[in-house]
């Protein structure tokens, strides 16, 4: 893995808080998730890596990794909210992320 597609600094705005010392491994830690995530569906051949920058792996890692820091919260398949009750995770963990990668795919399991 060459590393996460984003940066904490981008991952803290999405989840609207700031980068701190005591949430700075967390957030490292959610990034590389996904980005290991993102680097596994796209199976790229050996010595073509995503590009750098690349907009789309950006986006998924940011989103995917919103959703690791807040898996915690959501233990047991529900996230409570005062307002409007318990609502339900999505089931397909990383599947919607993946449809989404397909741009960025070279291999399909093919030989």
């Amino acid at each position: 893995m060459a590393g996460p597609y984003a940066t904490k600094d981008e991952l803290a705005a999405a989840l609207r808080t700031r980068v701190t010392a005591d949430n700075t491994d967390m957030l490292n830690a959610c990034l590389e998730a996904a980005a290991a995530e993102i680097d596994h569906e796209c199976d790229r051949r050996e010595g073509s890596p995503i590009p750098p920058g690349d907009a789309l792996a950006n986006r998924v890692n940011i989103a995917r990794a919103v959703e690791w820091w807040r898996a915690n919260d959501a233990a047991f398949g529900a996230v409570g909210f005062e307002q409007i009750g318990a609502l339900q995770l999505p089931r397909d963990g990383f599947a919607r992320h993946a449809f989404q990668l397909t741009p960025l795919k070279h291999q399909w399991g093919i030989a």
